[in-house]
């Protein structure tokens, strides 16, 4: 049984078919502990939100029945992860984590990117056979978890899977 930390991009995959939506899909299907900031639940129901009232181009607009269901199967979903709350801890360590970093504190561009790689760094700390799970390979959050981590302690859900 393998432990992943998902991000909210690669946690909205779950919600919103696109590249990558196939494996964020098996690990909710598969014996895996996964992982989530408690902050990401406003990035996902934005998400499934958005989809209902105001869709981008290339999503299309879903019913409210189907809003009704995502939101269920949303809420069911965090039922079974394990919620990483956001905490006094965070701030303080994400400040050493930007010390530690350095000039590649460039990469982390806003503070909720800052959060949720501190709180997977900080889980890490008590599971570290953790993974980071990102939605795009060309995030600047995953150059700035490269800093702290392997590579093979990240992964990208891709186009084909």
């Amino acid at each position: 049984m393998s432990k992943y930390f998902l991000e909210s991009s690669a946690f909205t995959k779950r919600y919103r078919p696109e590249d990558g939506s196939i494996f964020i899909d098996q690990l909710f299907e598969g014996e895996h502990t996964l992982f989530y900031l408690n902050l990401a639940i406003l990035e996902v129901r934005k998400v499934i939100f958005r989809l209902w009232k105001n869709p981008l181009e290339q999503d299309g607009q879903i019913t409210e029945e189907e809003y009704n269901n995502l939101e269920s199967r949303f809420a069911a979903d965090i039922q079974k992860m394990i919620r990483v709350e956001f905490s006094e801890e965070m701030i303080k360590k994400s400040l050493e984590f930007l010390k530690t970093a350095g000039e590649n504190s460039a990469w982390i561009k806003t503070s909720f990117d800052l959060a949720q790689l501190t709180a997977y760094l900080i889980a890490k700390e008590e599971n570290n056979d953790l993974f980071f799970v990102c939605a795009d390979e060309c995030s600047h959050l995953i150059k700035a978890a490269k800093v702290f981590v392997n590579d093979s302690d990240i992964i990208i859900p891709t186009k084909n899977s």
